[in-house]
């Protein structure tokens, strides 16, 4: 489900990407949350890289969503009001370098860290959208992750997983030039070989840990069945 994330410092994300970096220089993170802001790439602004609100925020919304609007199902977003109106219009894609999930069938949750196996950037596409707040008079860009079924390799661990493009297929995804289609035709199921991952310390369950040694190995790499 990609529950954390981990994300270089902003420059160093933004030259792995080939995009300049659009606002000030954030510090490497190694346990990133849901509910803060995420470095994304934008259809809207596709050579630079910025950081917004994770959990969608929609448009035409009188305050922030009460329900979680982290992630969006590729199998509801075309009827689901939040969503369904970004589809080709207001595509994103989130640069970071890998991400933990969580095994519940243990008591507290093994954490588990996913990487490409390249070491390569991952790329996940998203949606985002702007929402004017009527309080403080000001726009708040905001974001949601689109989420599939697992593929046989993560499916071990959890039975959801990101859309991870290659490069290329982040390119298609936020070309706004390309018909919907096309950039549609991009979310596809990852092949079992791309990632892998590793069990990590518990301490990771607790998002306020930012050790630098938060996505070391902790026990043996998984491997396919």
């Amino acid at each position: 489900m990609c529950g954390r994330t981990l994300i270089s410092e902003a420059k160093e994300l933004a030259a792995k990407a080939g995009v300049q970096l659009g606002s000030e220089n954030k510090e490497r993170d190694t346990n990133r949350p849901p509910g803060t802001d995420m470095p994304v790439i934008l259809d809207a602004r596709p050579g630079k890289l910025h950081y917004i609100k994770w959990g969608l925020i929609p448009a035409g919304s009188v305050e922030p969503p009460k329900f979680a609007t982290t992630y969006a199902r590729i199998e509801t977003m075309h009827s689901l009001p939040s969503y369904k109106n970004l589809i080709g219009r207001r595509h994103c894609v989130f640069v970071i370098d890998g991400f933990y999930e969580f095994d519940k069938r243990q008591t507290p949750s093994q954490p588990y860290y996913f990487q490409r196996k390249d070491g390569e950037t991952l790329y996940l596409a998203g949606f985002w959208d702007t929402w004017k707040d009527p309080t403080k008079d000001v726009v708040i860009p905001s974001c949601t992750m689109l989420m599939q079924r697992a593929n046989n390799f993560m499916s071990q661990i959890h039975d959801r997983m990101p859309c991870i493009l290659s490069q290329s297929e982040a390119l298609i995804w936020l070309d706004r030039e390309a018909a919907k289609q096309k950039r549609m035709s991009v979310l596809q199921l990852p092949a079992d070989d791309l990632l892998e991952g590793w069990p990590v310390d518990k301490r990771v369950n607790n998002a306020r840990n930012k050790d630098d040694h938060n996505s070391d190995r902790n026990g043996p790499q998984l491997g396919l069945f």
